[in-house]
């Protein structure tokens, strides 16, 4: 972006770094000599090829860096790993598309809780203890100490120092169902 006049320049280097070798001696560069590999890639005696590989000091230089050989006898391949990760989350699939007995969302809780609020009878406790899949004694021991929120209708004030339009103050309230244990 911009004229280019303004950029700076890229300046070159006026010879190259690395002299020519072969120039400098002025003889002609030789490449080191590439072992041909033979057919056989292993002998059940130490040929003249391999006692020279042997005596080789860059290789035994290499080898010595590198130290002997550790085997993790308990490592585990990634394609096992993956393939327990795929397995897993199919399982989890599975589960969450079967309705689980007992088990409940909050908000779904607190619907529970609310219209639980408004049963007369036995019978209207345990049928909706099955629309929502919980066993009856589930919820009744829940609800001894969980409950949806109420208010108390009679205890609606305004804020004190506050006008109507800035909020009210009320108290919650425990409500129990008025259940009669006649079936």
């Amino acid at each position: 972006m911009g004229n280019s006049a303004s950029k700076a320049t890229r300046k070159y280097p006026s010879r190259a770094d690395i002299p020519n070798l072969a120039a400098r001696n002025g003889a002609k560069a030789t490449r080191p000599e590439i072992p041909v590999q033979s057919s056989k890639l292993a002998d059940s005696h130490r040929s003249e090829a391999i006692e020279k590989d042997a005596g080789d000091p860059d290789f035994l230089s290499n080898l010595s860096r590198l130290g002997p050989v550790r085997v993790d006898h308990h490592m585990q391949s990634d394609s096992n790993n993956t393939t327990r990760l795929f397995e897993s989350r199919a399982k989890s699939e599975q589960a969450a598309s079967v309705p689980t007995k007992n088990q409940l969302y909050a908000f779904v809780l607190s619907d529970l809780l609310d219209r639980r609020k408004a049963v007369r009878s036995r019978q209207e406790l345990e049928k909706l203890a099955n629309e929502f899949n919980i066993d009856v004694a589930k919820l009744e021991s829940l609800a001894r100490f969980v409950n949806s929120p109420s208010i108390d209708k009679a205890t609606i004030r305004p804020i004190a120092g506050k006008s109507e339009e800035d909020g009210f103050m009320v108290e919650a309230v425990w409500i129990e169902p008025q259940v009669g244990h006649a079936s």
